[in-house]
């Protein structure tokens, strides 16, 4: 019995497509946490665990699509009583933009960074963050040492500050290692 070229051709894509299928899912695992982040947070809190990424240590995907950015969401809960609130990054120095997106939270306006409506205890907001990084800081072993603030919109009080640290890990500048991060 002969086999025809037509099941031999639909194996072998098959087999290419099973490959790219495990290869992306291999580069998404080891690559992951130095492009992104996404971290789950409760407010009101004293204080928060910090927020480290590594910029320039991309994969090839992301340095193609985006080469000069780097970014990822914050998950807030409130576990107090309702409130409005307002978000803010601290420290942020010229050259670093940061585009602010809440696509998944009612009542965001982005003017202001404030959600208009009350969130009662248990409600949750995201906020996803991308931080484009300048020439003039493309060679700084931190590119930014800062905080986000969760406050509340009416009183102006704090609820929240998440220490965040982007580090160059690229090739332009000189090694950046988890002990910068020690100061925070």
């Amino acid at each position: 019995m002969r086999i025809g070229r037509r099941p031999i051709r639909y194996a072998l894509l098959s087999l290419l497509g099973l490959a790219a299928a495990f290869g992306l899912g291999a580069y998404n695992r080891d690559v992951d946490d130095g492009e992104g982040y996404h971290h789950f947070y409760t407010f009101p809190k004293a204080s928060a665990r910090p927020v480290i990424l590594k910029y320039g240590e991309d994969g090839i995907l992301h340095r193609l699509i985006s080469p000069h950015a780097v970014g990822g969401t914050l998950g807030l809960t409130n576990t107090g009583r309702p409130v409005k609130v307002r978000m803010r990054m601290v420290g942020a120095p010229e050259g670093l933009t940061i585009h602010w997106e809440n696509s998944h939270t009612r009542d965001f306006n982005p003017e202001t960074n404030t959600v208009e409506r009350t969130l009662n205890r248990g409600d949750s907001i995201s906020v996803h963050h991308t931080f484009r990084v300048g020439e003039s800081l493309k060679r700084r072993k931190v590119i930014f040492n800062g905080r986000f603030e969760v406050m509340d919109a009416v009183s102006g009080k704090a609820l929240l500050s998440i220490p965040i640290k982007i580090l160059n890990g690229g090739s332009a500048a000189p090694a950046a290692t988890e002990a910068l991060c020690h100061d925070m």
